[in-house]
């Protein structure tokens, strides 16, 4: 991407015989100076340019190396904290089987003491209906065979 300086010859007498009041011709030894400064700025500034260019590739280069690295660091984080949210998951996931473990077995146990409960009640109803009955047919045979 080379720019080329082109000078305008015309601007530069007129300006030259506006300040100094002399006239300079284009054919002037005094132009020679001038054209030889134009090579020297064009050549100076192809130099700049180049390493300008140079440079700004340089920087290109260590822009994306940064990049690469920091999209490696991010992976690598991510993957970190991907794997602490899931053991931390996991460990959520055993408690709550834990807990429901405990709450099965208390409440078997609670059942468990309410099915006791109510079969010793209806043991002891049928058991007082037995003898309720056992004692009504001793009465009933005792009237029958007297």
């Amino acid at each position: 991407m080379k720019t080329e300086v082109v000078l305008d010859l015309k601007h530069i007498t007129a300006e030259v015989a506006a300040r100094h009041g002399m006239l300079v011709m284009p054919d002037d030894p005094a132009m020679l100076l001038v054209t030889m400064n134009e090579l020297v700025l064009q050549q100076v500034i192809g130099s700049i340019q180049a390493r300008t260019e140079e440079m700004v590739a340089g920087v290109e280069a260590g822009l994306r190396s940064a990049q690469r690295e920091a999209s490696g660091t991010v992976e690598r984080e991510a993957r970190k904290a991907g794997i602490a949210v899931r053991e931390e998951i996991q460990k959520d996931i055993d408690s709550g089987r834990l807990h429901a473990r405990e709450l099965i077995v208390e409440l078997n146990c609670t059942y468990s003491r309410s099915a006791v409960r109510r079969w010793v009640a209806v043991g002891v109803i049928a058991a007082s209906g037995l003898l309720v009955l056992g004692v009504g047919l001793g009465v009933l045979l005792a009237r029958v065979l007297k």
